[in-house]
């Protein structure tokens, strides 16, 4: 299969990595097939598992489900389309996309070449990371919205190939930079949810001492139940009303221990519907009773 020479320069790039090719009918890969990973990394990191460059010609394909990876794939070269979860996404020069191997994917190209790179990776901390990205229901995005990509990437791989102390921290912790950023990328392409978020946060910070329903808050902010508890646990990490407790756990152990007020009273003033349930609340979230922490 022949490439135009300018294509090789992108070889030239990862010439760092003892690259192994392989060559098929419908072009050619440099892969990596597995890095050297101690078994503490895997049990505690983010650790990567093996790395892909592909150079394919037109009408190449593949697909797969039920691997125990995710992959970042990026496009250097051409244009291709995947299909993941439902939706089609065409994937051209500076363009990448996070998937977790684990469900059904499938790439094709659309173009008479497709030059892309994938790396693997895996690790218990990740799974958060990677299901809160695919949870927007867009696993793409795009070198001008990630201009980092690329340098994050390169770090990776380059520490893969050293001998030094806590360096699979090191690549974990970048593995941990990569995954933020493109968390963030994605929450600034979905400004308006954003902003209603912060809007319902601001509403309970100013009115955690009232009855707050899921049914007052979406009739306030005209949005479905659904919708609304989605969409805030996805920006805070919480349900609504995991965080209105939080909220008022927070300042009932203000007036605890900056007031006199009795723990009737500060139930009260703290949104709870009567003192037993405060205590059971506080109890389980804090450890101890409200008596106590007072005295502690």
């Amino acid at each position: 299969m022949n490439f135009e020479p300018h294509k090789e320069m992108i070889i030239m790039r990862y010439d760092f990595l003892p690259l192994i090719k392989h060559s098929f009918a419908y072009g050619t890969e440099h892969i990596i097939p597995e890095f050297i990973i101690s078994s503490k990394a895997k049990e505690t990191l983010i650790y990567p598992k093996s790395f892909s460059l592909l150079k394919t010609a037109y009408d190449y394909y593949t697909e797969g489900s039920n691997q125990e990876f995710y992959e970042i794939r990026y496009i250097l070269e051409g244009e291709g389309y995947l299909k993941y979860n439902g939706k089609s996404y065409l994937l051209k020069k500076g363009d990448g996309c996070l998937i977790d191997c684990r469900q059904k994917y499938y790439y094709q190209t659309s173009s008479y070449h497709w030059v892309s790179t994938s790396l693997y990776f895996d690790g218990t901390p990740a799974a958060p990371l990677v299901q809160s990205y695919l949870q927007s229901g867009n696993v793409k995005f795009s070198n001008t919205e990630f201009l980092n990509f690329e340098p994050f990437q390169t770090h990776i791989l380059q520490c893969t190939q050293k001998a030094a102390p806590y360096m699979e921290y090191e690549i974990s912790a970048t593995f941990y930079l990569l995954l933020t950023n493109l968390l963030i990328v994605r929450s600034k392409t979905r400004s308006t949810t954003s902003d209603i978020v912060e809007k319902i946060v601001s509403y309970m910070q100013a009115n955690y001492m009232k009855n707050l329903s899921l049914d007052d808050l979406s009739h306030h902010f005209g949005l479905s139940r659904t919708h609304m508890s989605r969409c805030f646990k996805e920006y805070t990490g919480f349900a609504p009303h995991e965080y209105i407790t939080r909220l008022r756990i927070y300042h009932a152990k203000y007036l605890l221990k900056a007031t006199e007020l009795s723990i009737e009273e500060i139930s009260h003033q703290t949104g709870f519907t009567d003192s037993v349930y405060f205590i059971q609340v506080f109890k389980k979230m804090e450890g101890i009773t409200p008596s106590k922490f007072r005295k502690g």
